[in-house]
């Protein structure tokens, strides 16, 4: 009797031990102390450069690389002083349909825009400029812009590259005779292609800011007692890693695993039936300013991850990107079409798994991955309060 009670002793000490020891690495996985350091974008040979950051973080403010006059990168993506989504204007009421992405820890990424269309965090810095639903501005109008209003500050950047330095010559000359000739496309185009480099180059300088649940995360990393408030979001963290799922996709400190996923959401009523990824693939390789192109700074051994780009209909119909859950407390709507005006309602989804309208269309159940979770109220209101902490 004595040798069976030493032996269940000994075995639940071994439990806990282990537990503890599993908690203790998850709080540090999950914790922005577990951030791996920022991957080079071969692609952007300034994108550590302090020059271009500058110049970067100048144009991101800038209402002037606008038709209007009126709209900046910043305009979307600056809020009360934070880096995080301008939320006035809901996604449905704005042509765009797309919900605002976070920018801090963007650099991350492999692809950009909900449904992963370029390769590179400068490349999409592109696109909103010559977007006419955005900054309604077009490519010539933007290169001789920033050539004027910038001419020091360009001049320091093209002149670190003998290539964009000629290149930013022949625009200058073209902009001082009075653009009598033809505007030289190519140079114009590795000039807007250093506007977009410089943009990145500020954006991936942004800090990753610890919120909340780095707060608990790192009272657990500590051994420090919880309090009811944190205890609540610990337990919250555990049926998002456990029970729900929910870090299958959603993984690291920065929570997500940087793919694109099915996961049956509703459609827009404007938009219909979405393809997701799989509308955007056959256009990735051959992206004006993808890292193929001669405007990318990459060797063609640095383009691995478009040589063996995932062209199947079944991972890719109806799939949008993993978006990081940092700064998920301060979004008004969530989804990448902003289809849910509470975090309430988009755990519920998760939670019931609806099948979708995408399989029908290949005579398939579903294309989804979601499966129904089962989740009770308490890990539901666990579950909040951790979303709500980060």
């Amino acid at each position: 009797m004595k040798t069976f009670l030493l032996t269940c002793t000994l075995s639940g000490l071994l439990t806990c031990v282990t537990a503890q020891a599993t908690d203790l690495e998850d709080a540090k996985y999950f914790s922005i102390f577990g951030l791996a350091p920022l991957p080079t974008d071969p692609s952007n040979d300034w994108q550590k450069d302090p020059d271009a950051a500058q110049l970067g973080e100048r144009l991101f403010f800038d209402t002037g690389m606008s038709a209007n006059g009126t709209v900046a990168c910043a305009s979307c993506h600056f809020t009360e002083g934070n880096y995080v989504a301008n939320e006035s204007i809901p996604a449905e009421e704005s042509r765009n349909f797309r919900s605002v992405p976070q920018i801090t820890g963007a650099a991350y990424n492999r692809f950009f825009f909900w449904d992963g269309r370029v390769d590179s965090l400068w490349a999409q810095a592109l696109k909103p400029i010559e977007n006419p639903d955005e900054h309604q501005f077009t490519r010539l109008k933007a290169v001789t812009y920033v050539v004027q209003a910038y001419p020091a500050q360009l001049e320091i950047i093209a002149a670190k590259s003998e290539k964009y330095h000629q290149h930013l010559k022949s625009v200058q000359h073209w902009l001082a005779t009075n653009q009598h000739s033809e505007a030289p496309d190519e140079s114009i185009n590795f000039i807007f292609a250093l506007i977009g480099k410089s943009l990145a180059a500020f954006e991936t300088m942004l800090p990753i800011k610890p919120v909340l649940w780095d707060e608990v995360a790192n009272a657990k990393i500590t051994g420090r007692r919880l309090n009811a408030e944190q205890e609540q979001i610990w337990q919250g963290f555990k049926v998002f890693n456990g029970k729900a799922r929910c870090s299958s996709c959603h993984d690291g400190p920065l929570f997500t695993d940087y793919s694109f996923h099915n996961t049956a959401m509703p459609s827009n009523p404007v938009l219909g039936i979405e393809a997701g990824r799989y509308a955007v693939l056959p256009a990735i390789k051959e992206n004006e300013f993808g890292c193929y192109s001669p405007y990318s700074d990459a060797g063609s051994d640095d383009c691995l991850h478009l040589k063996y780009i995932n062209l199947s209909v079944e991972s890719n119909f109806g799939a949008f990107k993993t978006p990081t859950l940092r700064g998920v407390s301060t979004k008004a709507r969530l989804g990448h079409s902003s289809q849910f005006p509470s975090m309430e309602e988009m755990i519920d989804h998760y939670d019931q798994a609806p099948k979708g309208v995408h399989g029908r269309m290949f005579n398939m159940d579903s294309l989804s991955e979601l499966q129904p979770i089962g989740l009770t109220t308490l890990e539901k209101e666990a579950l909040l309060a951790f979303l709500r902490a980060l």
